[in-house]
């Protein structure tokens, strides 16, 4: 909210705070919600760089009352509803310099979420460790670096037609207390896009694909479980141990497309907008299994009665509505995941996001005026 994400955010997910459904199955590492929010980059005119410059896009995203859909729920008759927002600040540097005839624009990312929770489903206090997690009614976490350096856009002909590729990485440098729902792995990210930009019309597709590394095991839902009061003191001292299937657990790769279809009347822009996520490789639980001395597999989990693999699936699509000031550019734009597999999303309530970028500098700002007077 990989990078929105996230494209990071406890409740907007819902993914660690699960813990008395043990059973229940995940797409990605059980309590990690991945390193980028499904939809972060619509409404951008992605695959095109910018002049040359410095220049500062903030998204904030906001969504009430989700729940978890599908293995991503919390089970028969929970009630609990999440309400969380996102903020986003990518900073961009239009360097004017070309490769190949791309113009080379690097980007860097790093995103902060706050969350509440209507229905807590823990008892107080702590267990095994220190948490926030237990007896909080508000969250808020650092997510990770995503540090894009190598970002090139070409023009095709003459016409406003752009494409864009480009190679990232996101960094565990954030929240990483036990429990948090912030991914403490490395994801390398590839990512290419397309827009045209003729006659006022932003017509982009946008392709990110993660790759996700190895979990240390430091967050996430098996943490979650063992750090609850109820949690019988053999569990919890399986999963702080070497049988922690988190410890080592590989996330399936995802391939995230967000798409923009709008066109701008004068200062105005109006259009739909949309997303699909899916995970399209399996994922490779980690720990020692103590009954076979190896890796736990994902049936093998589901035997335990432990959180277990899934499949991620997301698609959803809204509406934006843009407004031009002149220094600053702000974006409106209404989703809803109409269809979700293993996440959260479908149905259980509206995503809000609101865009604003402007210019930080550029080599035709005017110099600083002199001082009339001056000190000797």
């Amino acid at each position: 909210m990989s990078g929105l994400r996230q494209t990071t955010l406890r409740g907007l997910f819902g993914a660690v705070l699960l813990t008395a459904t043990a059973g229940s199955s995940f797409a990605t590492e059980p309590g990690n919600i991945g390193n980028l929010l499904a939809g972060a980059t619509m409404g951008a005119p992605i695959a095109a760089a910018p002049p040359e410059g410095v220049f500062f896009n903030n998204t904030f995203y906001y969504a009430p009352v989700l729940a978890g859909d599908g293995n991503a729920g919390c089970g028969v008759g929970c009630k609990s509803r999440y309400t969380g927002g996102v903020d986003s600040a990518t900073v961009s540097w239009g360097t004017g310099m070309t490769f190949l005839g791309g113009v080379w624009f690097p980007t860097i990312n790093i995103v902060g979420d706050e969350l509440t929770e209507t229905n807590t489903p823990y008892p107080p206090a702590g267990g095994i460790g220190a948490s926030p997690v237990y007896g909080n009614v508000l969250v808020e976490e650092i997510r990770n670096l995503y540090v894009n350096p190598i970002n090139f856009s070409w023009r095709i002909g003459g016409i406003p037609l752009f494409v864009n590729a480009g190679l990232g990485f996101v960094a565990p440098v954030g929240t990483n207390y036990p429990g948090s729902t912030v991914p403490d792995y490395w994801t390398v990210r590839p990512h290419w896009a397309v827009s045209y930009l003729g006659q006022g019309w932003n017509l982009t597709a946008n392709f990110t694909y993660d790759i996700n590394t190895a979990s240390q095991g430091k967050t996430g839902l098996y943490q979650i479980i063992a750090l609850n009061p109820a949690t019988p003191v053999p569990v919890s001292t399986l999963l702080t141990g070497p049988a922690n299937p988190g410890n080592g657990y590989t996330t399936g790769n995802y391939l995230y497309i967000d798409w923009t279809a709008t066109k701008k009347f004068d200062k105005w822009e109006l259009g739909p907008v949309g997303f699909f996520k899916f995970q399209t490789t399996d994922d490779t639980p980690g720990g020692i299994n103590p009954a076979t001395g190896a890796a736990w597999t994902c049936n093998q989990l589901t035997a335990a009665k432990l959180p277990t693999c899934g499949k991620d699936v997301n698609v959803g699509a809204g509406l934006l509505v843009g407004y031009n000031f002149g220094p600053v550019d702000m974006k409106f734009i209404y989703t809803n995941a109409f269809y979700s597999k293993d996440t959260v999303g479908s149905n259980t309530g509206s995503s809000f996001w609101i865009k604003t970028s402007f210019k930080l500098w550029s080599p035709d700002d005017p110099p600083a005026k002199k001082p009339l007077y001056t000190k000797n």
